[in-house]
């Protein structure tokens, strides 16, 4: 009995110590240089993908927990002036999205920013290959999340 009691505690520190982590590369993302922007997005996407995979060779799914942390952050980051910052960002989220296990609950934060980057009068993202990644993201996200798109259906017929 103690051992477990043991082994829960390690636990929740070993969690702790990821978010930490997490949270610290999140808080550089606001920083003015671009190069720590991008070593942020970076650091964020391997502590999300540590490289971990099941037994049929597939990417584990990230903890729900560490998926509402890094999703607004991230999805602000879709906004970055410099292109490898938005595409290390649209590549994360898109990943989040394809392999969590409740792909309907980032609908909320996921359609507006893609509504906002590709449903405007004028060309919001400049880059054609940053365009077919959101519109790759936002097939997944109907494919995904079947039923659940209906509400935004009028918004992602616009984009």
């Amino acid at each position: 009995m103690f051992f477990l009691a043991t082994m829960e505690a390690s636990d929740v520190c070993v969690e702790f110590d990821s978010s930490y982590a997490v949270v610290r590369h999140l808080n550089c993302l606001q920083d003015q240089n671009r190069a720590t922007r991008r070593r942020a997005l970076e650091a964020v996407r391997n502590e999300v993908f540590p490289g971990q995979t099941n037994n049929a060779g597939d990417r584990l799914a990230p903890e729900p927990r560490l998926v509402e942390l890094i999703i607004g952050p991230l999805l602000r980051a879709f906004s970055d002036p410099v292109e490898k910052c938005r595409e290390l960002a649209i590549m994360t989220v898109s990943e989040v999205f394809e392999l969590t296990r409740e792909p309907c609950s980032l609908l909320p934060c996921v359609v507006p920013t893609l509504v906002q980057r590709l449903a405007q009068p004028e060309i919001v993202e400049t880059s054609e290959e940053l365009r077919l990644n959101l519109v790759q993201l936002m097939h997944s996200a109907v494919d995904r999340s079947n039923i659940h798109v209906a509400s935004y259906l009028h918004d992602l017929v616009r984009s």
